[in-house]
């Protein structure tokens, strides 16, 4: 009963709220909306946040999967028009599944599925220290490089649809909502081919056709192209984005060769 009493009298006192400095009374503040609580944080409260953060996470993240994969233009066009606070931000969904993406890549070793071991060492004792470091980067860190293919996409496509009415952000916004799925299913991909290796060369092919089948529908759905303009500006979306990717890994590698003087 005393403990009772005590609660319900920090609500009925004047507090100063430690947010903005305003006095209140109550559990919330009336100036920033802040919470007027003087308890100090338990264990309990602790393992709550905890808790909180995952169920969260967990519910946001599958919210955000099933329709990507169900209908994704709706998807993206409904979290454009507002209905964000229920859904991954982009980029953090992004992020996270090229994280996954990656740490499947390396366990499993997919780089080294079908190379001959000891082909692959007299390969390397004919690179240059330069080569070697560049295959290293390709193979360990190459799903980073997928990253470019926003601001490249983003530019394409406002040459091409110039007088769309979604602005660059937008377009950021669909483009990195698809290539984060992809990276999901790039990652299941990854463990079919680690339990069952002749799958690695049929996995190229549907990423690749994957990659072309995103351009496709955000020219066909997403910016409401007609079917022949929407074949034509994704085969040339795809061709200045493939092509830049291959001239910014032909920078890297002269830099390196500058780098190491070779």
């Amino acid at each position: 009963m005393m403990e009772k009493t005590l609660f319900q009298a920090n609500f009925t006192q004047d507090v100063e709220c430690i947010n903005c400095g305003h006095i209140d009374k109550g559990i919330y503040c009336s100036g920033c909306g802040c919470r007027l609580n003087k308890n100090r944080i338990s264990v309990v409260h602790l393992l709550t946040t905890v808790v909180d953060y995952f169920s969260n996470f967990e519910e946001k993240y599958f919210k955000t999967i099933v329709p990507l994969f169900k209908s994704p233009i709706a998807f993206i066009n409904q979290y454009l028009n507002g209905a964000t606070y229920k859904y991954y931000i982009p980029f953090k969904f992004f992020l996270l599944n090229l994280g996954i993406h990656f740490f499947i890549y390396s366990y499993f070793k997919i780089n080294l599925i079908n190379e001959n071991v000891i082909d692959l060492e007299a390969n390397q004792l004919l690179q240059g220290k330069s080569d070697i470091v560049f295959d290293a980067l390709i193979n360990d860190y190459g799903s980073l490089f997928s990253m470019l293919i926003i601001p490249l996409y983003v530019f394409a496509s406002k040459l091409l649809f110039g007088k769309s009415e979604y602005n660059l952000a937008e377009r950021a916004t669909a483009i990195t909502f698809l290539l984060g799925q992809l990276m999901l299913v790039q990652s299941m991909l990854h463990l079919i081919s680690a339990a069952f290796h002749p799958f690695f060369m049929v996995q190229k092919y549907l990423v690749i056709g994957a990659e072309l089948y995103i351009f496709f529908i955000l020219s066909f759905r997403f910016f409401k192209a007609p079917l022949w303009h929407a074949i034509w500006k994704t085969i040339a979306i795809t061709f200045f984005v493939f092509l830049a990717m291959q001239y910014i890994l032909e920078f890297t590698q002269l830099v390196l060769h500058l780098y190491y003087g070779e």
